[in-house]
C-alpha cells in the first residue's frame, strides 16, 4: 500500500525554503519551534504544539531549558520529541564549547564569567565546574561534579588533587551555580572551598578562584577576599 502524504508537507516545505535562503531571520519564535519539532514528528501538525509550548514556558529559551517531564506535560509531546527539545538545547552548548580554543587564558572573571554563562543558563540543578589551567592561565581540562559529588566531603577534594596531578595542572578553579537562589555563599560553599585549597596546596597547586553564578550574575570569593582569611 502507498504511503499517504502528510497533509502539511507544503508549509513545512516552505519553511524550510526560507531557512535556507535567511537563515532564521524574519522567523517568529513559535515558527522556529514549529520547525524544530518537524524532525521529530514527522506526520504531525506541529505549529499548535508549538504554540502550547511557548503558552506554557513563557519562551522559546524556556521551552529549551525545561525538564523533559515537564515538556511531556503538553498535549502532543511524547517522550521523544521531549528528549528531540533537551537534546537541542545541550547540542547547542557543546558547540559554543567546541568552538572555544582548547587553550583558552583566563584572563579576567568577566571572561570567566562570559565562558560560563551559556552552561550554567536554565540550569536547575546546582553543578560544579572544575577548571585545570598552566601556568600561564591556559585552560587544559574541564570536568562536571554533581551536587551529590560535592555532599562527599572527602572524595571531592580528592578527586580534584587527583585530576589536578593528572593533568599536570598549575592551578585550579572552581564554579557552580546557585538556581533560583542567592549569589552569597553558603556555609557549605566555604568549606568546600577551604578543603579544596588545602588539598590542593598539599600537591603544590594553587586554587585560584571561586565562583557562583545565577540568573542574575555571579560572585567571585578572590573579590570577596576569601582568600585573604584563609
Amino acid at each position: 500500500m502507498r504511503k499517504q502524504k502528510y497533509k502539511g508537507e507544503g508549509h513545512r516545505k516552505r519553511l524550510r525554503e526560507r531557512f535556507i535562503k535567511t537563515g532564521l531571520s524574519g522567523f517568529h519564535d513559535h515558527e522556529i519551534l514549529e520547525l524544530l519539532l518537524t524532525y521529530a514528528l514527522p506526520q504531525k501538525d506541529t505549529k499548535p504544539i508549538a504554540k502550547d509550548l511557548l503558552e506554557n514556558f513563557g519562551s522559546l529559551i524556556n521551552v529549551l531549558n525545561a525538564d523533559i517531564e515537564d515538556l511531556k506535560k503538553i498535549p502532543g509531546v511524547k517522550e521523544y520529541s521531549a528528549v528531540f527539545i533537551k537534546f537541542t538545547r545541550e547540542f547547542t552548548t557543546k558547540y559554543f564549547q567546541w568552538n572555544i580554543p582548547k587553550q583558552t587564558i583566563f584572563s579576567s572573571i568577566d571572561q570567566l564569567y562570559a565562558y560560563l554563562c551559556p552552561y550554567y543558563h536554565g540550569k536547575k540543578n546546582e553543578i560544579f565546574k572544575v577548571f585545570y589551567l598552566d601556568n600561564k592561565n591556559g585552560r587544559i581540562h574541564e570536568e562536571n561534579f554533581g551536587e551529590g559529588t560535592v555532599n562527599e566531603a572527602v572524595a571531592f577534594p580528592r578527586k580534584i588533587v587527583e585530576s589536578a596531578l593528572r593533568h599536570s595542572a598549575a592551578s585550579v578553579i572552581i564554579a557552580h551555580n546557585h538556581p533560583g537562589g542567592l549569589l552569597e555563599p553558603s556555609e557549605r560553599d566555604n568549606k568546600i572551598t577551604k578543603d579544596i585549597l588545602q588539598a590542593l596546596e598539599t600537591v603544590d597547586v594553587t586554587l585560584q578562584e571561586h565562583i557562583i553564578i545565577n540568573e542574575e550574575g555571579y560572585c567571585s570569593f578572590r573579590q570577596h577576599g576569601f582568600f585573604d582569611s584563609v
